[in-house]
């Protein structure tokens, strides 16, 4: 029996054609096009960037100052996560901080780490008062069983910060 090659290989560019196009039609309906629709409803909020790989889906988000962590992210995270279902949902926020938001917040962040480190959740809000205070900047805070939420505000200018609350491991252990 003799191999027609034409006839061979055009089979495999058919059968992978059909397979790629698949899996990757699949991706889009399944995955991409729900995730962007989910984004393009949610207020205050426009994707910049959404990277779809077989384990792990990242997303770039531009929120503008009206965002909320708590009204707007916190569901919006819940949706996004049933889309991707098994895979890694990574979301950052692209916010646009100025020096003293930027400064404020390097000093916030021993305290609310210290508070999640111990389990000391009072101890965020009088950290963050605190400083917030001191430069005139309004906050807002929010936690759920996974994360920690803070925004900054101060004037146009915003940040906001997602902290877990779950530690990874670390490679020095305090045995203390």
């Amino acid at each position: 029996m003799q191999i027609r090659w034409p006839v061979a290989v055009l089979a495999l560019f058919v059968s992978l054609f059909v397979l790629f196009g698949g899996y990757f039609g699949f991706q889009w309906f399944q995955t991409e096009k729900p995730i962007r629709e989910t984004v393009q409803q949610t207020a205050h909020v426009k994707l910049e960037k959404m990277d779809v790989a077989p384990d792990r889906i990242t997303i770039q988000l531009r929120p503008d100052a009206q965002f909320s962590l708590i009204s707007d992210y916190i569901p919006l995270r819940k949706t996004i996560l049933t889309h991707g279902g098994s895979r890694k949902v990574e979301i950052r926020l692209s916010d646009r901080p100025d020096a003293t938001l930027t400064e404020a917040w390097n000093r916030m962040v021993f305290g609310i780490r210290e508070g999640i480190a111990h389990g000391r959740f009072t101890m965020i809000p009088k950290t963050v008062k605190q400083v917030a205070e001191r430069e005139g900047i309004q906050y807002r805070l929010g936690m759920d069983k996974n994360f920690v939420y803070v925004e900054l505000h101060r004037g146009d200018h915003y940040l906001y910060q997602i902290l877990p609350l779950s530690q990874p491991e670390r490679e020095v252990k305090d045995h203390g």
